[in-house]
């Protein structure tokens, strides 16, 4: 396949983006993920100006392999109407998912069919399809670096794919439409997260995230343990595991570690390997609690199904 470059796309990308998009993907070590990229934009005379302005996470009903990924479109499709309401603006300008699990360094031959059927179907609101790959994960102490990524456009009736070139996307620091700030109160004891303590752009988005996929798990501060989260995060086979995620701030910048409350003997061990990793955000550290304890119970499942038929 050969991608043309071009000269005729300029896009506008807020750091913020950047972070929402590498903290999923430090969720998914070893399969694919992905979302929308909503914003707004300007063509004139063959040129085309785009300007991120949110990015709709892929849903509860996302499925996920090392080669594949399907989003949850119900669930995008409510918050981008959610959006709408208030900025009528926005357009849903493309999509963006990993390739940096499985070493393709291109968009593939089935990710180019699907947005050549979406560019020219007549639905699409625009006369183009844009598409952001993550393609490496990188060793580097730079949270906006963590992973490499390149930038394509599809254009409606042109059978090319353009790359849009480096020096054609511009990174800002500007805020986001969506995930936006979502401060929930606690409904028990504790003292949930004062508005202050939210300044922290990690924090929003944590609690906006959380908030919609762990909505057991609340944010809290004390006066010993400073901001945390906690509360109960449903597994596969029905069970909860209470969690508890801790921040530690350290010159500004934040890490979160994990702990499992009284888990049964089953997760004892992944309980013991979570406590020694860090994470850079909550939602990092609570989807791979949720992906590795479930991934403990489904070896545990299969290996009693392998002894009974066995026996």
């Amino acid at each position: 396949m050969t991608f043309h470059r071009t000269e005729d796309v300029r896009l506008i990308l807020p750091q913020a983006a950047l972070t929402v998009i590498f903290d999923e993907c430090d969720g998914f070590h070893q399969d694919e993920t992905g979302g929308r990229v909503i914003g707004t934009y300007k063509e004139d005379g063959g040129k085309l100006a785009l300007h991120i302005t949110g990015i709709i996470e892929p849903g509860p009903q996302a499925t996920r392999t090392a080669v594949s990924f399907f989003q949850d479109g119900e669930h995008q499709e409510r918050i981008f109407r959610r959006i709408e309401s208030s900025h009528p603006e926005i357009e849903h300008l493309g999509n963006w998912h990993t390739h940096h699990v499985n070493g393709l360094s291109t968009l593939s031959g089935g990710d180019i069919d699907t947005y050549r059927r979406t560019v020219n179907h007549h639905n699409h609101n625009t006369s183009f399809f844009y598409a952001l790959l993550v393609t490496a994960k990188h060793k580097t102490s730079d949270p906006l670096h963590r992973y490499g990524v390149k930038h394509y456009i599809l254009r409606r009736d042109d059978e090319r794919i353009y790359e849009i070139p480096q020096r054609q996307v511009e990174i800002v620091d500007t805020p986001l439409l969506w995930p936006a700030e979502a401060v929930r109160a606690a409904k028990d004891g504790h003292q949930p997260i004062p508005e202050k303590a939210g300044a922290l752009p990690q924090r929003v988005y944590d609690r906006d995230i959380l908030g919609e996929f762990y909505q057991g798990v609340r944010p809290f501060t004390s006066p010993k343990l400073g901001v945390y989260w906690r509360g109960p995060v449903e597994l596969l086979d029905g069970s909860r595991v209470e969690v508890v995620v801790l921040e530690t701030l350290v010159s500004g910048v934040a890490t979160y570690t994990v702990a499992l409350r009284t888990p049964p003997a089953t997760l004892k061990g992944v309980a013991d390997e979570l406590a020694k990793r860090e994470f850079p955000s909550a939602r990092a550290a609570l989807i791979m609690t949720e992906r590795t304890c479930n991934g403990a119970l489904y070896h545990l499942r299969s290996a009693v199904q392998e002894t009974k038929s066995s026996t």
